[in-house]
């Protein structure tokens, strides 16, 4: 008994020992360093997510807004004209051969060990957005993107969830936004 006791009071101050020799996460100490999203800072995302847009009052961005999401085949979700705000999404295939490839021949080399493994892969994407639409001044408004998606894996598990970063993305958007303010704005 006297034995054992010694042994944990050992292997606790072996542990504490250790413990204080570890480095303070730096990320946690950069309390006012900007976040890095995908080797982007965050204003470098925010430039990519945002566009100001002329002469349309915030009810027509958010009716030229609307348009776009249904464009781009996005259920819209939520809508409020007061604060400029609206939501959409749409579910997207996420199966790629490679993963079930991979995955196969883990359960293979499983079986042959004396194993078992459940494979596991993505399957179905929700990919979401929400709009932001803010006055400037009198004359102008600024609109702001965030695309998101959460990948379900085939056991129905959420798997990966991320903001999506991609420029070409959100360029797709804001080109299909000012084809729509036009159309809104001239009343076609």
């Amino acid at each position: 008994m006297k034995r054992k006791s010694r042994l944990l009071v050992t292997i606790g101050l072996a542990s504490v020992m250790l413990a204080s020799c570890m480095d303070p996460n730096k990320h946690a100490l950069d309390i006012g360093a900007p976040p890095i999203i995908d080797g982007k800072t965050i204003t470098a995302v925010r430039s990519i997510q945002s566009r100001s847009f002329e002469t349309l009052n915030q009810e027509s961005l958010v009716q030229a807004s609307t348009a776009t999401l249904q464009d781009l085949g996005f259920t819209v979700g939520e809508i409020s004209n007061e604060f400029g705000v609206l939501t959409g999404s749409k579910e997207r295939d996420a199966v790629e051969a490679g993963q079930i490839a991979v995955q196969s021949v883990i359960v293979v080399l499983a079986l042959l060990g004396g194993s078992s493994h459940t494979p596991r892969y993505d399957e179905t994407q929700k990919i979401s957005i929400t709009v932001l639409i803010s006055k400037i001044d009198e004359k102008s408004s600024q609109v702001r993107v965030f695309f998101d998606r959460h990948i379900t894996n085939n056991l129905g598990e959420l798997w990966k969830a991320d903001l999506i970063t991609d420029a070409e993305i959100y360029q797709q958007f804001f080109d299909k936004m000012s084809q729509s303010t036009f159309l809104e704005e001239n009343k076609l």
